[in-house]
């Protein structure tokens, strides 16, 4: 049984994502994801190194099918999360 995580399917879905992204993020910078907060920026509060960069790139990629990081426009968990639902939800759509 599936639980119901949002208003509709499209709001559940977009939440089991951001739990996924999250637990990702957790795992590349060895924290518990539970503490992870949207506002936490990669580079001043994780002083992301370039492997942590690296291997959030491959997992993200990894689970979410071929989805690259454009980390030009990332600076916190939240951008990393919308750019997640955000492309996956375009390619759903297309």
């Amino acid at each position: 049984m599936c639980g119901k995580m949002g208003n509709t399917e499209v709001d559940t879905i977009k939440n089991m994502m951001s739990m996924s992204v999250y637990y990702v993020i957790a795992d590349c910078f060895d924290v518990d994801a539970m503490e992870l907060e949207p506002h936490k920026a990669l580079d001043n509060d994780f002083h992301m190194t370039t492997e942590e960069k690296s291997l959030l790139s491959e997992s993200i990629t990894d689970m979410f099918n071929g989805h690259q990081l454009e980390f030009a426009t990332i600076h916190t968990v939240q951008d990393i999360v919308d750019q997640v639902i955000n492309t996956t939800m375009s390619d759903l759509i297309h």
